[in-house]
């Protein structure tokens, strides 16, 4: 963090590397997709003394709600959760995970819950629609040039067997407007460094509202949050929760991960915005009929 200028001051870090990038980063991005059953060794990282290691975390509706994201035609994993909605079939996600140098990443994309070394206690979930905000979808450059505060997605799930994504899954809260500081729980399936993307893992602390400036910019270009935590690669996506419990896994969403650094994660900052491609997001996601995903349809962006 830049603490000199007050403001988040980022750079692109999208790789499928095990390496670590020291200095301020942006992006998190995708890691690439692996299962139990074709396992990749990864090289453990020292973790900078400043960061706090994310812990596992077991049980409770996180098991349920929180899962790998799947994109890019099975090449890359993030991670999201099921948001409460009244189409019962939400995911909240990064924007960058879904839509990444000037394309959908959905083809063939799938969800699935409670992912662990293998296990698929939930099945897969075929993702049928993925919103954006078109702020994020018109920079060419998204995860150096745009604010952290734009970089959330809404995901609409198909049905499996005739029943929607809450009903079976449960579903966290949703919440858009916050204190400039509260206690938070990050979670993710990290899969870079000293993770492996097959558990979901979850720091939980103090997180402060900071500016934010981008990659190609001086200017501030929004807020985000902030907290101390290392997660890398693969946890892109997963929810910030705040009460009744974050710790244990349930609580309210108010925000995704986005980007970080060795010692630092960062999360648009839920507001105006997100509301506004939440209620798009959901309304669409009602009136659509009850089938399996058609993927020569286009997915849509919110006009905020």
């Amino acid at each position: 963090m830049a603490a000199a200028c007050a403001a988040v001051v980022v750079a692109a870090f999208v790789s499928d590397s095990p390496a670590r990038v020291s200095g301020p980063v942006s992006g998190l991005g995708s890691a690439a997709w692996r299962g139990a059953a074709e396992p990749i060794p990864v090289a453990r990282s020292a973790v900078s003394p400043a960061a706090r290691a994310a812990q596992p975390l077991v049980g409770g509706l996180a098991a349920s709600t929180v899962g790998v994201l799947v994109v890019d035609g099975g090449r890359h994993q993030c991670s999201a959760s099921v948001v409460a909605s009244r189409s019962r079939r939400l995911l909240a996600t990064a924007a960058h995970c879904v839509w990444l140098d000037d394309a959908w990443q959905v083809d063939g994309a799938v969800f699935i819950p409670g992912y662990a070394s293998g296990e698929e206690p939930f099945g897969r979930w075929p993702v049928q629609t993925a919103w954006v905000p078109k702020a994020w979808q018109a920079a060419r450059s998204p995860i150096d040039d745009v604010a952290a505060e734009t970089d959330v997605a809404f995901v609409s799930l198909a049905p499996v067997d005739g029943r929607l994504a809450e009903e079976v899954l449960g579903a966290q809260g949703i919440r858009f407007f916050t204190p400039d500081r509260l206690t938070v729980a990050a979670l993710g399936y990290p899969a870079i460094g000293a993770y492996d993307g097959q558990s979901l893992q979850a720091c939980t602390g103090a997180a402060r509202t900071e500016d934010f400036v981008g990659g190609s910019s001086t200017q501030v270009a929004g807020q985000v949050l902030v907290m101390t935590c290392d997660m890398t690669e693969g946890a892109s996506g997963g929810p910030w929760l705040t009460g009744p419990d974050p710790a244990s896994g349930r609580g309210q969403v108010i925000g995704v991960v986005s980007g970080g650094n060795d010692t630092d994660l960062l999360s648009p900052k839920f507001g105006a915005a997100a509301e506004d491609l939440y209620n798009t997001a959901d309304t669409a996601a009602s009136q659509s009929q009850n089938t399996a995903p058609d993927q020569s349809q286009t997915p849509l962006a919110s006009s905020r």
